[in-house]
């Protein structure tokens, strides 16, 4: 008996984890982040905004994180009660910076909006399990004399060489004069490729620059490793950074239905070609065979490993009892990584074979290889949950009885 009332007690607990994190959405913040250049004694009335987005009732508190700071924070509305339909409302509150800072660097406070229930008063930090959102203040504090730091981006890639830009900030007190940068390319063996090297810029104080420049050897598709080394006023900062070059496709070449009888469970064998000279994991697909816009079947492969530059059968099954002779409308879409490959084709059905015709419309898109979102995914479960929790109490009564 006590087995099944911590059964129970953990189903409950169960559904108020899902009920809570289903609702993360509802809760936001606008901007997520404000930057601050440090000056001794810095005051500024900075402003954001708290999103509603189901637009519902509900009542938000606004305070500070941690204790310790050296600034100086004021909230001007440091408790948000929005009604039905309000899908904003505007905090304000003001920053005051300390005269020195011990450690320079970047400072982060957080600033957190939390959603409370609608009854209760805030005194102090609330505790409890409910939706946060933070805004967070960064202060960028200057390092004594000259100090900086490096970063590598990669320009759009056209298929025609790549777009190297370096980007040198400034966190010291004094003006660089003297800055350029020096990039080793590597192979996915650890080969050296090429060395590139940048012009020369200056910078000043806080400031930031970038500065182009263009790797166009004959690169083939694939992973490399840039090593960035920024040589300035007799200093040096380093960037590391892993890059692709090409596009990681996997394309659909054929289907096969060998043995095919109308009837029986078919086996299909459908054939992927990987194009990325590394192994692409977790490829499958979903066919969808309907006529006049209604399903006929649905059926997915098992998830494989596509080896690079090689070909690989994915196999599935389908159950064609009760389907008839015909003409039919085919969509097979491949998933893998965050993309969808969707193709269009024609299928025949006959009593010993089935063929696939015009494949057309490949399209590459962001997907995630469901139809679900993460929201519906978890009410489902929820809704599940709540029917086995009323089950089981209507069992535990009945047996008590």
């Amino acid at each position: 008996m006590i087995k099944m009332r911590n059964i129970g007690m953990c189903i409950v607990f169960l559904v108020f984890i899902l009920l809570i994190v289903s609702n993360v959405s509802a809760l936001g913040v606008s901007p997520a982040r404000k930057i601050i250049e440090f000056s001794p004694g810095f005051s500024q009335e900075v402003e954001f905004n708290v999103l509603n987005s189901e637009g519902k009732d509900m009542k938000v508190v606004i305070y500070v994180e941690g204790e310790g700071f050296n600034e100086e924070i004021i909230i001007d509305n440091p408790e948000l009660a929005f009604s039905s339909g309000e899908l904003q409302k505007t905090v304000k509150y003001t920053i005051k910076l300390p005269q020195k800072y011990s450690k320079p660097g970047e400072h982060e406070i957080k600033i957190v909006a939390r959603e409370i229930p609608l009854d209760q008063a805030f005194e102090g930090t609330f505790v409890g399990a409910s939706v946060a959102v933070v805004h967070m203040v960064r202060i960028n504090v200057p390092y004594p004399g000259k100090y900086a730091t490096a970063e590598l981006k990669l320009g759009e890639d056209t298929g025609e060489g790549v777009d190297f830009i370096v980007y040198v900030n400034n966190f010291g007190t004094q003006k660089i004069v003297s800055a350029k940068g020096i990039i080793d390319v590597f192979g996915p063996t650890n080969e050296k490729l090429t060395s590139l090297e940048t012009g020369l810029i200056s910078i000043e104080s806080g400031g930031r620059k970038g500065i182009n420049v263009r790797w166009e050897d004959d690169i083939n598709p694939g992973k490399y490793y840039a090593k960035l080394t920024v040589l300035y006023d007799g200093d040096v900062a380093e960037y590391e950074k892993v890059f692709n070059v090409g596009i990681r496709l996997v394309d659909i070449l054929d289907i096969v239905a060998k043995n095919f009888r109308l009837g029986e469970i078919a086996r299909f064998n459908i054939l992927v070609e990987n194009g990325w000279p590394e192994v692409i994991s977790d490829v499958y697909t979903d066919l969808l065979i309907s006529e006049k816009g209604q399903e006929i079947g649905r059926f997915k492969s098992a998830a494989e490993d596509v080896p690079a530059l090689a070909k690989e059968e994915l196999t599935a099954f389908w159950d064609t009892a009760g389907v008839e002779e015909g003409d039919y409308d085919a969509k097979i879409s491949l998933y893998y990584d965050d993309k969808v490959v969707e193709k269009d084709m024609k299928t025949k059905v006959s009593l010993n074979s089935i063929s696939f015709s015009g494949f057309t419309g490949a399209v590459v898109s962001d997907g995630t290889g469901s139809g679900l979102t993460d929201t519906k995914l978890l009410m489902g479960l929820v809704v599940i949950l709540i029917l086995i929790n009323v089950v089981w109490f209507v069992w535990f009564k009945f047996k008590k009885k």
